[in-house]
């Protein structure tokens, strides 16, 4: 059985059938002779006769439903912000705030970035819906930093930049040092740039101080001394040609041996005393 649907008109339409239905009971009586015309209380029986029809299909009808729109501010078009009524200048500040990735999420915001008036804002304020940001703090745990010292090739390669060719290089020159003294000792690994070392430290520290057993610098045999890290044949050589001539040598006098290498110098302290 197809489905019944009900009868909709508009206020006009309602209008114009209630007159139209008032003629049609009407004109019969203006047809009529002046002996045959019904009488007043007649068309007035008559029309409550009509009201009684009207009234269920009145009931039926339903009032249009206005539609209230709102609008997100963060994504007005010009055309809508004319349409609210909101000035060139106003929309343009807007604008200028958004291109620099910045949204308003309030109506007072809303008033600082575009500076419009109290009494347009009150009625944009119905116009217009925000979006609702929670914030939600999330406190961060300190990352626990591993040992450098004791690191395995597997935590290492943990670190984006460094595989298993780089985590193996890292252990042979840890190996090398006896351990690594200071941070900064990263830095010389070959192809361990930069930013894979600043990686690295986020993740990585000195826990445990190396393993070195420092040479005494007038008794160590040229072998001990060409073996050390920092130090190759040449350099072994110039030491003990040094110590030879003036009979001893002390720390302070490897500035003057290599003047030219601060941080070398540094570095060969570490091995010896």
């Amino acid at each position: 059985m197809p489905e019944k649907f009900p009868i909709v008109l508009s206020k006009s339409q309602r209008g114009a059938l209630l007159l139209l239905l008032s003629f049609l009971f009407l004109i019969p009586a203006l047809r009529l002779s002046d002996a045959e015309r019904i009488t007043e209380g007649q068309i007035q029986d008559r029309y409550a006769d009509f009201q009684r029809l009207w009234k269920p299909l009145e009931s039926n009808q339903k009032e249009p439903r206005v539609q209230s729109f709102t609008y997100n501010p963060n994504y007005l078009t010009d055309y809508r912000a004319y349409r609210l009524g909101i000035p060139t200048q106003a929309y343009d500040r807007l604008m200028e705030h958004r291109a620099q990735g910045r949204f308003v999420n309030s109506i007072e915001e809303f008033q600082q970035v575009t500076a419009v008036s109290d009494s347009l804002l009150k009625v944009l304020e119905s116009q217009f819906r925000f979006p609702n940001f929670y914030k939600t703090t999330v406190k961060k745990r300190p990352l626990q930093k591993q040992d450098l010292n004791t690191a395995t090739a597997a935590s290492l390669e943990k670190i984006n930049g460094i595989g298993p060719v780089l985590s193996q290089r890292i252990l042979k020159y840890r190996k090398r040092l006896s351990g690594f003294s200071t941070i900064d000792q990263c830095y010389e690994l070959y192809g361990l740039d930069s930013l894979v070392v600043a990686r690295l430290l986020q993740r990585f520290e000195i826990q445990t101080p190396p393993s070195i057993q420092k040479l005494d610098l007038n008794k160590a045999t040229l072998k001990e001394l060409r073996d050390l890290p920092y130090l190759d044949e040449e350099d072994a050589r110039k030491i003990v040609s040094y110590r030879t001539q003036n009979n001893g040598i002390t720390l302070s006098i490897l500035s003057e041996l290599f003047v030219n290498y601060p941080n070398k110098l540094e570095r060969i302290k570490l091995y010896l005393h």
